[in-house]
């Protein structure tokens, strides 16, 4: 019963697909979302998913070009002037003269200022936003130049040549039509935050900015960007549609940026993986990543369907790793760290889980990062001799209660707890491997799949073993000031394994400094060195993106970025 009732829901799906008005209207780019976006808006939207679709409505100072991974001015007109002075930094940006809302007024430096008065304004969802751009102090409008402004930093890092850039920027007069927080000066959002939440205009600011239509109602979700949202009916469909009279059409031959050639472009959100597979074999969509590797492998095997699509791997920067907690008593050693780890069969996982689409690394760097990476260090391999003698050098015995270590007349056994969120089979496969290897030294391993809030809250307290993640890179940044400092130890931190020493901490710090790539270089091998060396992080290999896209589209970019592919670049065949 329950096998017809999912035939019967994928049938009425592929029907769905096939007979939406506006697929009969125009034919539309059709790309798979896993999920409902939730939410387009661009201070709290709903996931990462969203964010794929937020990015063709809305525009940032800078963007990243998916195919080169170069960064490139978008609204602004240039990549901004650095200047350095004792502890601040000046970056000097200028908008695009040709920059324009939709109503057809000017993007200028107001609206910069205003958006970035949202990112640090009081009563609004914006906590992670706050964090990430703590550093920038004030931003100073030209007073000859609507279009010139100059943000002002602490400190400096090379990865703020980006960040300065990497927020969306909204029409001020729209959400702010009387100017009241205009005349707020953006250093008071810093120096008087909680007493600014009673300000009459930040409450109306507040109301206005998280109504439920800037999330989802096409009259405004509307940005500076080539696509506006046209339908959305939820769990089901999303639908953009491209700007006649873009602003940024007149750049196309300038900038690869602005090149946006789909005129509509449909989401289809089909959660069930084996329901959005029989969707692509039907040719009702166009476009779809993170296939499930089964079916990536018939799609290989079947001539028919390669015909019609042409199938694509790329590296992600998506890295598995198996966490080790460095304060628990039982693992609060190296030597124990380093035992665990060779338990872990790399090689066996790739083949077998990822079916050798993946990339295994000896650190948190990519492979392909060629001069960031550390290639003299030896992977960690499979080898139970090596997790016998280092339990023996870090003071366990073997028993008949197992690994058991003594001190007075207490004892201490060696068993652990392996947690992963539940839901996920290849986490599922890695943590059955790791146990059966376990199994066979005499360590006994629990397995727990958990939700991911729980799994979250643990790592908080402290209070566990053993725990599988995925961590998302990406190569700009390499500030890991927040992920493995001992100070981010704690309440609210990043570094749950307690990771780290003064010798470490130092290293992060230049690092997080260090302009010069050469000797960045060198210290983030220095980094991936001690990190192999004390093992609370067992790095295991960087995820490869399976996809698929229809041979009825031309120019295709896939990327190692986020979301895979370069989606306005694609040109379908007339």
């Amino acid at each position: 019963m329950k096998k017809l009732l999912s035939l019967t829901l994928i049938c009425t799906l592929v029907c769905q697909i096939s007979c939406s008005p506006t697929a009969q209207k125009e034919t539309p780019l059709r790309v798979r979302l896993p999920q409902d976006p939730e939410s387009l808006h661009p201070l709290s939207y709903g996931n990462a998913h969203a964010l794929q679709l937020i990015n063709l409505i809305y525009q940032s100072l800078l963007t990243v070009e998916l195919g080169s991974k170069e960064v490139q001015p978008l609204l602004a007109a240039n990549l901004p002037l650095v200047t350095i002075k004792d502890s601040l930094s000046y970056f000097a940006y200028q908008i695009r003269p040709e920059a324009r809302w939709d109503d057809g007024k000017p993007v200028t430096a107001q609206d910069v200022a205003f958006s970035l008065k949202l990112l640090n304004s009081p009563l609004l969802d914006n906590e992670r936003w706050r964090a990430q751009y703590h550093f920038i102090k004030d931003i100073v409008l030209s007073n000859k130049n609507p279009l010139a402004f100059t943000i002002i930093c602490s400190g400096y890092t090379p990865e703020m040549n980006l960040l300065t850039g990497d927020f969306f920027v909204l029409p001020a007069h729209r959400y702010d039509p009387q100017a009241k927080i205009t005349q707020i000066p953006f250093g008071l959002f810093k120096i008087r935050y909680d007493s600014l939440a009673n300000s009459p205009a930040i409450k109306e600011l507040s109301s206005t900015v998280q109504s439920p239509s800037m999330a989802k109602d096409t009259a405004w979700v509307r940005g500076s960007g080539p696509y506006k949202l046209m339908a959305w009916s939820g769990g089901q469909q999303v639908t953009l549609s491209k700007k006649k009279n873009w602003w940024g059409t007149t750049l196309e031959k300038s900038s690869p940026s602005f090149r946006n050639n789909p005129s509509t472009l449909q989401f289809q959100i089909i959660e069930d993986n084996a329901a959005a597979v029989i969707a692509l074999k039907a040719r009702q969509l166009d476009v779809m990543d993170n296939i499930p590797l089964p079916s990536f492998l018939e799609m290989q095997r079947n001539k028919s369907f390669k015909q019609d699509f042409s199938l694509h791997t790329a590296p992600t920067f998506d890295l598995v790793f198996l966490g080790i907690n460095g304060s628990s008593p039982l693992l609060n050693d190296k030597l124990t760290r380093q035992a665990l780890s060779h338990l872990v069969n790399i090689p066996q996982l790739i083949k077998t889980i990822q079916g050798g689409y993946a990339t295994a690394t000896v650190g948190l760097v990519h492979p392909e990062e060629k001069q960031f990476y550390n290639s003299t260090l030896p992977p960690i391999d499979h080898n139970p001799a090596k997790t016998q003698d280092l339990l023996q050098k870090a003071g366990w015995k073997k028993s008949s209660e197992g690994w058991v270590k003594s001190k007075g007349k207490s004892k201490t056994v060696l068993a652990l707890t392996l947690m992963y969120r539940a839901g996920n089979s290849e986490f599922e496969s890695i943590a059955l491997l790791f146990q059966q290897n376990a199994k066979a030294m005499g360590i006994p391993v629990s397995l727990q799949a958990i939700e991911s809030s729980q799994i979250s809250q643990r790592l908080q307290d402290g209070t566990f073993d053993l725990y599988l993640r995925t961590f998302v890179g990406n190569p700009f940044s390499y500030n890991l000031l927040p992920l493995l400092h001992t100070s981010s130890i704690g309440e609210g931190g990043g570094n749950v394994t307690r990771f780290g020493n003064a010798e470490t901490d130092q290293l992060l710090e230049r690092i997080s400094i260090e302009s010069n790539q050469n000797t960045k270089a060198t210290l983030l091998k220095q980094l991936q060195e001690k990190m192999q060396e004390e093992r609370n992080l067992v790095f295991l290999f960087f995820q490869q993106n399976k996809l698929a896209v229809s041979k009825k589209v031309d120019s295709v970019i896939i990327s190692s970025l986020k979301p895979g592919y370069d989606l306005p670049k694609f040109v379908l065949k007339k």
